[in-house]
């Protein structure tokens, strides 16, 4: 699908953006028309296209190739990515820690922190060496539920994750901010229906006030 490092790195480099100029996307390095010839590569590709504002901005398709752009191996865009889902409560006055993305798909908006499935090791495990990595914070996890999540923008598939959503509310620490890809912050109370969250966190947290074992199985359209 890409066949250049010079595509690899558009479609890379867009992913932290909502769109970018031509000049801020081009490397200072590289002439004009050797990375016009790869912009539309990655245009032709159906990964990238060009705004009526004049900016260069993923597709939907691209946003799901997003940061795994680098990755050697060809990425099946159309498979659900595993993901692990973290509630996190601070049991001192019930806050919520909540993770503003910084990267696509869907930059900006808000939810739960998430991990990455690592072989080897038990998933409650890794979301307490994530969970410590990326924010200072403590804590051990249990499995409370999953399920599989599809988001859908004006008709096109940018998101779907096969997700296990794991709870932990006895946090401990200092919240540090360790990640380029997210901001955390406490919100002791959290808008759920606002339209900056993520549209399954309304459906992550009626799974947490269900008994543990809970799955869904939803679309969402935005």
């Amino acid at each position: 699908m890409l066949e250049h490092h010079i595509q690899k790195n558009i479609v890379y480099t867009l992913a932290f953006s909502d769109g970018m100029r031509f000049g801020e996307l081009k490397p200072d390095d590289l002439e004009n028309k050797a990375f016009d010839y790869h912009l539309k590569k990655v245009i032709k590709a159906g990964l990238v296209e060009k705004t009526s504002e004049g900016l260069y901005a993923l597709t939907s398709e691209g946003k799901r190739v997003g940061k795994g752009a680098l990755k050697k191996q060809t990425r099946m865009i159309d498979r659900a990515y595993s993901t692990l889902l973290l509630a996190i409560r601070r049991s001192s006055d019930g806050a919520w820690l909540l993770m503003r993305r910084k990267s696509q798909p869907l930059i900006g908006l808000t939810g739960f922190m998430n991990a990455s499935p690592v072989a080897g090791e038990k998933i409650v495990e890794t979301a307490a060496q994530i969970c410590r990595e990326q924010t200072g914070l403590a804590g051990e996890f249990v499995v409370h539920g999953g399920g599989y999540f599809r988001v859908y923008r004006e008709g096109s598939l940018e998101s779907f994750i096969h997700f296990t959503l794991l709870v932990c509310n006895d946090i401990q620490g200092e919240l540090h901010q360790n990640s380029s890809l997210a901001e955390y912050y406490w919100d002791m109370h959290p808008d759920w229906s606002a339209p900056e969250m993520l549209p399954n966190t309304q459906t992550l947290r009626k799974m947490l006030e269900a008994p543990a074992g809970c799955f869904e199985d939803q679309t969402f359209d935005i």
